[in-house]
C-alpha cells in the first residue's frame, strides 16, 4: 500500500508538471513604457531633414498624468518621428495597448494629414498596390484612403487581401479631433493577422476620464496570405515628404505601449494611468 501510495504521488506530480508545462500563459511580449530605448527602432534621426527637423525624446507631464511619455516633433522640413516595435506573425492573435495625446492647440483644418499609429508592412506582390495609400493599416487624421484631405476626423484604415487577389481598404471613423485635444486617449486592440476570412479586429477607445467604448468589431481578412511575417507597430507621427501643408512644428505625445500574445487580455495591455493620489502628491509615488 505504501509503495502504491508513493507511486501514486509520483505519478500525480508528473501529470501536474506536464500539464503545467503545456499550458499556455498570458504574456506581454513587447513593451515601451519608460524609455524610447525600449523600442526596436527610433525613426527620426535618419528621416528626411534629420535631427534638425525630426525630434523624439522621453517626456514627463507636469501634472503627472503620464510620468513616462514620449514626445514626437516633426517640423516642416521633416518627415517622421516614430517608435518602431516588434514584428508579429501571420495567423497569430495579439493584444495591443497604447496612448496618444494631442496638445490643446492642435489644429485640424489644414490640408495635410497625420499618421498617428501604423501596423506597417509592404505587400509581397507589387501587383497588390496600396489601396489605403500606405504599406499596411493605420490610424490617421486627414486621410481618405490614398488621398490627403485634411480636416478634423480620426479614422482607422484596415488594409487587407480582397476576394480577387487585390488589396482592399476599409475605413472606420473613430472620433473628431475636437473631442481629443488636451486629453490622453487610450487604445486597446485585439486582432488576428491573417489573409483568410477567419480573422478579426476589435478596437476600444477611451477619451480622457471617460469609459472605454468599442469602436470596431470586424470579422474577416486582416492581412495578406503570402507574407512571411506580420506587421510591426509604430506610434508617433508620420507626415510624409517634407514641406507638408499645415501649421508647424507638429507635436504629439505617446505612452504605455504593450503587445500581448493570444492568451493575454484587455486588462494586461490597457494603458496604466496615474491615480489622482499620485497626481497631487507625486513625491509619494516616485
Amino acid at each position: 500500500m505504501r509503495r502504491m501510495s508513493l507511486f501514486g504521488l509520483i505519478l500525480s506530480a508528473v501529470v501536474v508538471l506536464t500539464l503545467g508545462a503545456n499550458k499556455s500563459h498570458p504574456e506581454i511580449i513587447d513593451s515601451v513604457t519608460k524609455n524610447i530605448r525600449q523600442a526596436r527602432g527610433r525613426e527620426y534621426a535618419d528621416a528626411k531633414g534629420g535631427v534638425a527637423c525630426n525630434q523624439l525624446q522621453n517626456f514627463s507631464f507636469p501634472d503627472r498624468s503620464r510620468r513616462h511619455a514620449f514626445q514626437h516633433v516633426v517640423d516642416r522640413c521633416g518627415e517622421r518621428s516614430e517608435l518602431r516595435m516588434q514584428t508579429t506573425k501571420i495567423g497569430k492573435t495579439y493584444w495591443y495597448g497604447w496612448s496618444i495625446f494631442m496638445p490643446s492647440d492642435w489644429t485640424d483644418t489644414d490640408a495635410g494629414h497625420d499618421l498617428l499609429s501604423q501596423w506597417h508592412t509592404y505587400p509581397s506582390s507589387k501587383a497588390f498596390g496600396k489601396a489605403c495609400g500606405a504599406g499596411g493599416s493605420f490610424l490617421a487624421r486627414g486621410r481618405d484612403g490614398k488621398r490627403s484631405v485634411g480636416g478634423g476626423s480620426i479614422d482607422f484604415f484596415l488594409q487587407h487581401a480582397g476576394d480577387a487577389a487585390t488589396i482592399e481598404c476599409q475605413k472606420f471613423p473613430l472620433a473628431k479631433v475636437s473631442q481629443l485635444r488636451g486629453k490622453w486617449v487610450n487604445f486597446v486592440m485585439n486582432v488576428k493577422w491573417t489573409g483568410n476570412k477567419n480573422g478579426f479586429l476589435k478596437l476600444w477607445m477611451k477619451i480622457g476620464d471617460g469609459s472605454y467604448a468599442q469602436k470596431i468589431n470586424y470579422k474577416g481578412r486582416t492581412f495578406w496570405n503570402d507574407e512571411g511575417t506580420g506587421p510591426f507597430f509604430k506610434m508617433g507621427n508620420y507626415k510624409g515628404n517634407p514641406n507638408w501643408k499645415g501649421p508647424a512644428p507638429r507635436t504629439l505625445y505617446t505612452a504605455e505601449y504593450r503587445l500581448g500574445n493570444e492568451n493575454s487580455s484587455f486588462a494586461e495591455v490597457a494603458p496604466k494611468e496615474a491615480s489622482s493620489f499620485c497626481r497631487y502628491i507625486p513625491w509619494l509615488c516616485q
